[in-house]
Order: C-alpha cells, then structure tokens, then sequence
C-alpha cells in the first residue's frame, strides 16, 4: 500500500475518497497529484481508467494512478493520502458510481 502528501488543496478533508491523477510535465520537470470525483480519461479513447498512462497533450502527461482516502490534511492544506485496495476500493468505486472499474481476478481476465 502506497501512501503520500499531495496538494495543498483548500477542499480536501480527512476521510475524503477520490481518484488519484498524476500530472507530469517532462521539459519542466514537474510533477502533481490531484484527488478528484472523477478518473482519468484516456485522451484518444475518453475512456474512465483506475491505473495507467490516460495520454500526453502539450508535454502534460496524465496517468491514474488508483484511488485514495485522505488520512490527515496539515494545515497548510496538504493532505496525506493512502490507495485504497480490496473491499474498500471496491465499495469507494461503488460510491463515486465507477463500479467497472475494479479489478477483476486474474482468472476472470484470462478468460
């Protein structure tokens, strides 16, 4: 399980669940994480996506990168997030209305 701080975010509150997006831009060598009630899109496709590359537009790469729930916001508004995963991930998908987009066993994938 991964966890980190992402923001600041003024809107962000503990307990708070979302998809984790990452945008990188590689000339300026930046890199941020934003929580939102909506995943990733694909940029050719515009299909939803949990995990994975979405596209680059302008050298602004986007990739999602699962969801999260905020443990704790410091007071400058960062916020400390950890992926959710199993049961919690299937219920948070469930709650945003994505529920096509948990994982499916490996058996169910190879048939």
């Amino acid at each position: 399980m991964t966890s980190m701080w992402i923001g600041p975010d003024e809107n962000l509150a503990v307990g708070q669940v979302g998809f984790l997006v990452e945008k990188h831009q590689t000339l300026k060598g930046w890199t941020r994480y934003e929580l939102r009630d909506v995943p990733a899109h694909t940029n050719q496709s515009i299909e939803p996506r949990l995990q994975g590359w979405c596209g680059t537009y302008n050298d602004l790469a986007t990739h999602a990168r699962g969801m999260a729930i905020v443990d704790r916001v410091a007071r400058n508004g960062r916020a400390y997030v950890r992926d959710l995963e199993g049961a919690e991930l299937e219920a948070a998908l469930d709650v945003l209305g994505y529920p096509e987009l948990a994982p499916r066993p490996a058996a169910a994938q190879a048939a």
